[in-house]
């Protein structure tokens, strides 16, 4: 550990380290005050006995941006976020994956404050440093480009989301069987990303993709199941196959009935849904 030579406490690590560990403690009970205050103390004797670019002082801004992330604080949260960055890039190397990550944590703050632009320039950072980190580990890749989807899909631009939820799902199944459990996120989003730009079909596909590994590993009786069903349901609605669009919103009523009375209001709604697609279904016969 690098000091600087005019030291004047016994041990300045020690009691920096004694800090931190008791900040780690708080951050994960949720103490947020807490935390910050030892992390801080620990930041000021860093800074009064460690050089400017010990990276001991970044691991300490990240834990400080950490606690603020994790209240929603992301104005306050980037500042540190950026100082880590700052050292790690001036003491490590440069293919060290700690870049990776701060660049990472920094495109997270910036899409928590819909800051789409700057939340991409980091996203592209974070894929082009894991590179020269990982080389070609598809484990880390896939994640990180499947994120680049997600932003574009949080600003609505569907098309430029699909084509990365698909650069990261392609390179997800070079490794993975087609029905493993991580892929039920991507499997989701690319559903609704086709059923925004009205690709019902293919939105279809997808939707089920998401309910067969959902059947497979959440447990019985998860409303997120009967979300997916929901939006098999719809999807069978736009395309006017209304038979399919009321077994599939039947099985959502059956499956929030395992967990909610039958007078919630998810369940009511449910239940005017099922109404609604049935009156959809006569008006469209007396149209034919």
């Amino acid at each position: 550990m690098a000091l600087q030579t005019n030291s004047t406490e016994s041990d300045p690590e020690v009691s920096a380290n004694c800090s931190i560990r008791t900040g780690i403690v708080c951050l994960s009970q949720g103490q947020y005050s807490e935390a910050l205050q030892h992390f801080n103390h620990a930041l000021q004797i860093q800074q009064k006995y460690f050089l400017p670019n010990n990276p001991s002082l970044a691991t300490t801004y990240n834990h400080i941006a950490c606690t603020y992330y994790k209240q929603d604080q992301f104005e306050e949260a980037l500042p540190y976020y950026k100082k880590a960055l700052e050292i790690e890039q001036n003491s490590l190397s440069n293919d060290h994956p700690s870049i990776a990550t701060s660049y990472s944590n920094i495109c997270t703050a910036y899409v928590g404050l819909s800051r789409w632009s700057d939340a991409l320039e980091y996203g592209f950072k974070t894929i082009e440093q894991s590179k020269k980190s990982y080389q070609a580990d598809r484990n880390t890749q896939a994640p990180l480009i499947h994120y680049i989807g997600h932003i574009y899909h949080q600003q609505h631009e569907y098309e430029k989301g699909l084509r990365y939820y698909n650069e990261a799902l392609n390179l997800s199944l070079t490794h993975l069987p087609a029905d493993d459990a991580s892929l039920v996120v991507t499997y989701y989003r690319i559903a609704g990303a086709y059923d925004k730009l009205k690709r019902y079909e293919e939105a279809l596909s997808f939707y089920q993709k998401t309910l067969n590994i959902e059947l497979k590993t959440l447990p019985d009786n998860a409303k997120t199941i009967a979300t997916t069903y929901t939006n098999i349901s719809t999807v069978y609605f736009h395309l006017k196959q209304f038979d399919n669009a009321f077994i599939a919103a039947n099985e959502g009523l059956d499956q929030l009935l395992k967990t909610l009375p039958k007078n919630h209001p998810e369940v009511v709604q449910q239940r005017a849904y099922l109404d609604a697609i049935k009156m959809s279904q006569i008006l469209e016969d007396k149209h034919q």
